[in-house]
């Protein structure tokens, strides 16, 4: 199996949650070849530096593919990626996904039909809002109005009063059909966050998301007991022993599975298969994948009985896409793609259609530039989160 390209782009972002501004979307793009297939993945770096992804390519997965005359079996497969997301989730989500994009090519089959039986081929979405200003707010929810979407993920957590009155803005404009989840990203702890969940489920909240600290497993608990709202859990889990703990204190009701955070479908199929064991839900999340990780997440999706839904459109956050044909969200819904394999393919020269702003690199060549680049986004991400932490502190 050969590795042709493995390639970083760095995109410029904004976007505010409850303990940080986020300045990065940095995304890996790989394309394998095997007997004339060519699979393609995407990944969105969490925890791991670029030049930790690119050490990680050019040191340990492009030797071990040039290594594999045979596409690898799935339990073979599975080992390699364990070590591999280790290091760097989104690189083994991005090789895993061209591993499977592969396959399907070969049987000449959509790669949710290879997963499993194809459950449907609609997939509702559930739009997330980050914390923005009121203007904002009113264009963003506007837009996904006229999508007709009926599922809306607010990130709050900027304090009390302010979530709540949020969440009365948005309910105001959006009617009262329209599902409402939010998502605190461990903004407050037990259990001063009870009063705040409290009002929030009286205001038709119909989820909560991360409400509280990091694994606080005992405080979940507590919250579902007393409010009786499903508790979403998103980045407390990035174990199977995360998830086995969470589930063995009653902490969690819904499980929202982000393949660039577990490291690819073949490893994500282990925590599914954990939740169906104990009638645990699972929503399928994005981290603002663009047209190859969307196309990825919607067949993990399509071919999960039951899953609640996908989460978010990283393409419409980020303002522009890399692939053909171009997502759209209709009634509330996204189509899964016809063809083979992904059903989507990168635009002719798709590197020439990045916006001016978003830096490139390849990762089979890993040089200073990056290593510079990568350490300079990761201090300026910190101080940035330190900033925005004390402004919250500041204002109560």
């Amino acid at each position: 199996m050969k590795l042709i390209s493995a390639t970083l782009i760095s995109v410029p972002i904004t976007f505010r949650i409850a303990l940080a501004r986020i300045l990065y979307s940095h995304h890996v793009f790989v394309q394998l070849e095997h007997e004339g297939v060519t699979g393609t993945g995407e990944g969105v770096l969490y925890r791991a530096k670029p030049h930790e992804a690119a050490a990680l390519v050019a040191q340990q997965a492009q030797p071990a593919l040039q290594q594999m005359t045979e596409l690898p079996k799935l339990e073979d497969w599975r080992e390699r990626l364990r070590g591999w997301a280790a290091t760097s989730p989104a690189v083994a989500y991005a090789l895993d996904t061209a591993w499977w994009d592969i396959q399907a090519r070969r049987l000449d089959k959509p790669l949710a039909a290879v997963l499993g039986a194809v459950s449907r081929l609609q997939i509702p979405v559930t739009e997330q809002l980050f914390i923005h200003d009121d203007a904002e707010l009113e264009r963003k929810l506007t837009q996904i109005g006229a999508r007709g979407t009926t599922h809306i993920k607010l990130k709050i957590g900027s304090s009390p009063a302010e979530d709540v009155a949020l969440v009365q803005r948005v309910r105001r404009q959006v009617g009262p059909d329209v599902e409402i989840r939010v998502d605190a990203n461990h903004a407050y702890g037990w259990p001063a966050a009870a009063p705040l969940c409290r009002q929030l489920a009286g205001l038709g909240v119909r989820a909560f998301e991360e409400p509280l600290s990091l694994r606080d497993w005992a405080g979940l608990a507590a919250l579902r007991r007393e409010l009786g709202v499903p508790v979403i859990l998103d980045e407390s889990i990035l174990s199977l022993d995360d998830l086995q703990g969470a589930i063995a204190a009653q902490a969690i009701d819904l499980l929202n599975v982000k393949l660039t955070r577990i490291g690819g479908i073949t490893l994500a199929q282990e925590y599914i298969d954990l939740c169906r064991r104990h009638e645990v839900g699972v929503l399928v999340g994005c981290t603002e994948d663009l047209g190859i990780g969307t196309a990825a997440i919607l067949h993990c999706a399509a071919a999960l009985p039951g899953c609640d839904s996908m989460e978010g459109l990283g393409p419409e956050r980020l303002g522009f896409d890399v692939v053909q044909p171009a997502w759209q969200i209709e009634n509330g819904h996204l189509a899964l793609p016809d063809g083979a394999g992904l059903g989507v393919e990168l635009l002719p020269g798709w590197q020439g259609h990045l916006p001016p702003a978003v830096r490139r690199f390849d990762l089979t060549q890993p040089s200073p530039a990056l290593r510079l680049f990568s350490e300079n986004a990761r201090l300026r991400q910190r101080l940035e989160n330190v900033r925005v932490r004390l402004l919250r502190r500041l204002r109560g």
